[in-house]
């Protein structure tokens, strides 16, 4: 082989340019980036999320405002209204009345001894029914029902050591109605007469909208957005059932906290650690402002709340909250973020991202963004964009370049080499083996093309020179595989006749035991179809003597001159037969046995429809089925042999699917007549059918469990094995399973077995829901119809 120079080499020569022109592209890039897009990307994106998020905070604020000054309109009412329950009922009842759907409920909690002397107990409670509708309650004032009073409630503490002029707002938990988190606000009540506290006004808010609202900002700012409450308790979340677990108390769940997911997940410890830090910042300024007031509002809030209803974090929490909130104020310009957090790889978008931590005053919730890294790029991709666009019309004459060395150094070659491959080609398919040599490949200054030209030219030589033994060789080889092709299409043509054949026999033979059943199951209703008839023909008796007495009644009416008393003396007979008719209900007897010989028809007609369903020959047709009625007509028509055993059938709801039913047919009455057949004489047989669909929604199941003497193990794995039976001779042909398992195989799904000795035995099959193309599959072919 003669090689070229070091640059002959085709694939030299372009990647030499390729690679220069891929230096100089990322070259570019690079430049692009590091002088335009990184030092903006951080600023631009940190700069829209901050303004989006101050946007949403304001946005909740206002809905948190609206119910802060429902709370304080109701304490200052409550506080200047006479003591007295009607009083109390009307004014707060029309109040609850317009109240906002998502308030599903609200009162006024008086402290013991404030509303009347000597009363422990006196609230005025409304909560909305299961139709929205606000409905009054009076358990609250019932010790016997409410064992722990409400004045010690978790909610009801924190208002009363309030010193400020806003709702407490409780920690998020579930409504036991709408299974929808909530909160409560609190707001203390006094006297506006002494401007001593008389109690606490409520109101619970539904947070269901909650959702929808972090939802539609999270559409506008990508990531994920939540909200969790003062003691980091979740209010919303992407994923709702991440954050919410069962307890002994509340079956419908409760709200965790920022730090119990964050034990679970361990990727969130991040943003955990930072919404404790901030709560632990709420707690220093507390006690930097007022040490010993913290402490004794912790203290008291912690000791005077019934038991396990408020934990130590969450006291020294509202106690912090309760002092900072007297110099709290609102404004709309200033920004909410507290805090900037890397996450490495976030359990949600499972990524790494960046946590911005918004802080809402008053209720001091916090509002968390997470967006993933990769969208902080999007100012890097666009103008990675715009310089692709630029780097195309740049690639152009290079790309022009690349084309004529392709077309000068490889294109023309290769087509030359094709040609002459092509007229090889049809010299060898005319078995001119000698002219080959007038073709040979030319040489070639590209040292991969002359390879191939060499090799092919070697090739060339030794065709030549084998040909005459390649060409008798050839022919002797032809002659074999067509008598071996004749022969084996004859062998397969033999064995389908007589796989038709088996299964044709097996078919009519299980239906020739079926014929004696329905012969007996007809009788049934023949017998009793017959009685009804003869009754029928009885009563119509009592109807021939009504029309009897009305033919006479005509006549002397339709007579030239009327016997007044004869014609009373007919009206009197034909009512009083009319009368007997009504009083032996004979109309209702006629009704009922022709309703009973309608029954009995149906039921005969039944079992012929499933006989004839069951027999169908035209195997062939495949159409869309309801497994349940295959079901449904294979135990008809095995019911004579069922008659021992308790059938019980667990039928779900089926997609149709694309069968053969005849065929489908036959399999489920082998399993059945199988599974009545193992039952033991002195043995209560129970047979239990059910069909369902599969998780994956891919298949249909369907299940045939009895519980006879089961399957010995050596004998479990030869069951679907071609005459294989353990019957007596005479009694089965062995091939019943065989042709069950064939059948299913052929619907492209497959038949299982599980069975304990002594305990029972079942199959499960399982047909795919997608259509089924019935395929030849020449492995399968023993039993292939």
């Amino acid at each position: 082989m003669k090689v070229v120079g070091r640059f002959g080499s085709i694939s030299t020569r372009i990647l030499i340019i390729l690679t220069l022109a891929f230096v100089l592209i990322i070259l570019l890039v690079y430049w692009v980036i590091e002088t335009q897009a990184k030092p903006r990307i951080l600023e631009m994106t940190s700069e829209t999320v901050v303004e989006t998020g101050n946007e949403a905070i304001n946005s909740i604020m206002a809905s948190i405002n609206h119910v802060d000054g429902l709370a304080k309109a109701t304490s200052t009412m409550a506080g200047g209204l006479p003591k007295q329950d009607a009083l109390y009922k009307e004014t707060f009842g029309n109040l609850m009345q317009q109240t906002d759907q998502r308030i599903v409920g609200g009162g006024v909690w008086f402290d013991p001894n404030m509303y009347a002397q000597g009363r422990e107990r006196q609230s005025f409670v409304w909560a909305r029914d299961e139709s929205g509708s606000m409905q009054p309650l009076e358990r609250y004032n019932q010790a016997r029902q409410t064992p722990n009073p409400y004045y010690r409630d978790w909610w009801y503490i924190p208002a009363m050591y309030a010193r400020h002029d806003h709702c407490v707002w409780s920690r998020a938990y579930v409504d036991p109605v709408s299974n929808q988190p909530m909160m409560t606000c609190a707001k203390a009540l006094y006297d506006s007469r002494n401007q001593a506290f008389d109690g606490v006004v409520s109101f619970n808010l539904l947070l269901d909208n909650l959702g929808e609202a972090m939802e539609k900002w999270q559409d506008k700012l990508g990531g994920y957005v939540f909200l969790v409450d003062l003691d980091n308790r979740f209010l919303t979340f992407p994923d709702q059932s991440m954050v919410m677990h069962a307890t002994e108390d509340s079956g419908q769940g409760e709200v965790v906290t920022a730090r119990q997911l964050a034990e679970s997940n361990p990727s969130f410890a991040p943003i955990a650690d930072s919404l404790d830090s901030i709560n632990q910042t709420l707690i220093d300024e507390a006690v930097t402002k007022d040490e010993s007031r913290y402490t004794l509002a912790a203290r008291s809030i912690l000791s005077t709340t019934n038991l396990n209803k408020i934990s130590e974090q969450e006291s020294r929490l509202l106690s912090a909250l309760l002092l900072l909130n007297i110099d709290q104020t609102f404004n709309l310009v200033n920004s909410h973020l507290v805090d900037t957090i890397a996450v490495p790889n976030d359990f949600v978008l499972q990524q790494h991202a960046t946590a911005f931590v918004f802080r809402m005053p008053f209720t001091y919730w916090k509002m968390v963004i997470v967006k993933p890294d990769n969208d902080l790029m999007s100012v890097a991709n666009a103008l990675s964009n715009k310089l692709i666009q630029a780097m195309l019309l740049g690639f152009i004459p290079i790309l022009l370049l690349t084309a004529w060395v392709f077309r000068r150094y490889f294109t023309r070659p290769l087509k030359h080499m094709a040609q002459s491959v092509a007229d090889m080609g049809v010299l060898i398919e005319q078995k001119k083996y000698q002219q080959l040599s007038a073709h040979k490949l030319p040489h070639s200054n590209v040292s991969e093309i002359q390879i191939i030209s060499e090799q092919t030219n070697q090739l060339i030589d030794r065709v030549v020179e084998n040909e005459g033994a390649l060409a008798e060789i050839n022919v002797h080889l032809e002659k074999q595989v067509a008598a071996r092709t004749q022969d084996l299409q004859q062998a397969m043509d033999e064995l389908k006749a007589s796989q038709v054949h088996l299964v044709r026999s097996e078919k009519m033979a299980t239906l020739g035991q079926m014929v004696a059943g329905v012969a007996h199951e007809v009788n049934t209703p023949l017998g009793y179809v017959r009685s009804n008839m003869e009754l029928v023909g009885d009563n119509l008796i009592r109807f021939d003597e009504l029309l009897q007495h009305t033919d006479q009644l005509l006549q002397a009416l339709k007579a030239t001159t009327i016997n007044q008393e004869q014609v009373e003396q007919l009206i009197e007979q034909t009512l009083q037969c009319c009368e007997e008719i009504k009083e032996d209900e004979v109309s209702e007897d006629l009704a009922e046995l022709i309703k009973d010989g309608l029954y009995g028809v149906d039921q005969i007609a039944e079992l012929v429809v499933s006989l004839r369903d069951f027999s169908r020959i035209d195997e062939s047709k495949v159409k869309d089925v309801d497994i349940n009625d295959c079901i449904n007509t294979s135990l008809i028509m095995a019911r004579n042999n069922l008659k021992t055993l308790a059938v019980k059938t667990n039928l779900a709801e089926l997609p149709p699917i694309q069968c053969n039913p005849s065929q489908i047919n036959q399999v489920l009455l082998n399993l059945f007549n199988n599974a009545a057949q193992a039952m033991p004489i002195d043995h209560k047989g129970i047979l239990q059918i059910s069909s369902s669909v599969d998780k994956a929604q891919q298949h249909i199941v369907v299940s045939v469990k009895d519980n006879g003497v089961g399957i010995q193990e050596n004998t479990l794995a030869k069951i679907f094995e071609p005459f294989f039976t353990t019957k007596k001779a005479g009694d089965g042909t062995g091939l019943g399973l065989a042709i069950t398992a064939q059948i299913i195989e052929q619907h492209g799904g497959y038949i299982e077995v599980s069975s304990i000795v002594g305990a029972g035995t079942t199959f499960t099959i399982k047909l795919p829901i997608q259509s089924i193309v019935h395929e030849s599959k020449p492995s399968l072919a023993l039993f292939e119809s």
